[in-house]
């Protein structure tokens, strides 16, 4: 007979999933230290807790501090007053106590970031995990849609993007909130959908057994494809930064980039369907990131709602609502986790 589950089997599952909570609400005016920790930059402002509005704001190279807790005190140092709550978003998973970020040598605890930084309170999500919380707060002109359909209101949304790696995380209404679910879909196989895509995965994937979807769908991932395209047409690619391979490609100036390009788009919009129909997100599917442009006329939200694909009797979810969020990634922290401590302090 199958045992019962343990009686602490909620609390367990909030203790792993929900992120610390937030002490005391704040005073008004009162403002908190926010940050998004990615694999490449660390961006760091003050939040107004009433407001949401941002000051402050500065970005930081990972690959020029030693730690988080180094560039934290370096950006808290040129402040007038010093906040006493943080909310951060880490381009990581939250399991444990020692954190450790997917793509940077940086690691850290909630307890060594908040002493390093003098903070009484802190408040840890995983950066897509934050984005997905922003996503009903957020303006018409903080997104533009890119595709067909309607959102559904209450209905799930999916939230992913390209950065260094690429962030997936979903949104659930619970009947009387909002709930995120944040996930490592970055790291689920990438599929091929005829032979040149098969044969471009296999150079990519090496010796390796599996080509996990952020090893191309990112920026080091562009670079890594227009190399993988360049050694199917049997030329020798000059080294090019993941930037360079976009301007060529947008301006059309290089076939290689050219073609690495649409088939980074059309593997992009594939995943984004395969993403929307594991969530059955009728609530629309959201794209956000480092990497996808700074507005709604760069070359991935204009070409990702025709790569969007999807299979079967259930996929409309995957070719219905898409929409470009606006690109200030650090407001989506501010608007994810400040939101969410003032709402559950």
């Amino acid at each position: 007979m199958a045992r019962p589950p343990p009686a602490t089997l909620a609390t367990d599952h909030k203790l792993r999933y929900q992120p610390p909570i937030m002490g005391k609400p704040a005073n008004p005016g009162a403002r908190a230290l926010v940050a998004d920790i990615g694999g490449t930059n660390a961006r760091f402002a003050l939040a107004d807790l009433e407001t949401f509005e941002l000051s402050e704001i500065r970005q930081f190279p990972c690959a020029q501090h030693t730690s988080i807790e180094a560039a934290a005190q370096i950006y808290l140092a040129g402040l007038k007053e010093r906040p006493c709550r943080g909310a951060v978003a880490v381009a990581a998973p939250l399991a444990g106590g020692k954190i450790k970020l997917t793509n940077s040598v940086w690691s850290f605890t909630a307890e060594s970031l908040a002493s390093a930084a003098s903070l009484d309170d802190i408040l840890l999500l995983n950066d897509f995990e934050a984005l997905a919380l922003s996503l009903p707060h957020l303006g018409t002109e903080e997104l533009h849609q890119i595709g067909g359909g309607t959102a559904a209101p209450q209905a799930t949304k999916v939230v992913l993007g390209p950065g260094t790696g690429i962030g997936v995380a979903g949104l659930v209404w619970s009947g009387a909130d909002w709930i995120a679910v944040p996930s490592e879909g970055g790291h689920i196989s990438l599929a091929a959908h005829s032979r040149h895509e098969f044969e471009i995965i296999e150079r990519l994937r090496g010796s390796h057994d599996h080509l996990s979807a952020e090893r191309v769908l990112s920026g080091p991932g562009l670079a890594n494809l227009y190399r993988a395209t360049a050694d199917s047409r049997g030329v020798v690619a000059p080294p090019l930064q993941p930037s360079d391979v976009l301007t060529r490609g947008v301006a059309g100036s290089d076939p290689l980039a050219v073609e690495a390009l649409a088939l980074f788009v059309t593997w992009l919009g594939a995943f984004a369907g395969d993403v929307a129909l594991a969530f059955c997100a009728r609530g629309g599917v959201y794209l956000g990131g480092g990497n996808r442009g700074e507005n709604r006329d760069c070359p991935v939200a204009r070409r990702l709602p025709s790569g969007l694909r999807g299979e079967g009797p259930h996929a409309e979810p995957a070719r219905s609502h898409s929409s470009l969020c606006n690109p200030c990634r650090i407001c989506h922290a501010a608007w994810g986790g400040g939101r969410f401590a003032c709402e559950r302090a």
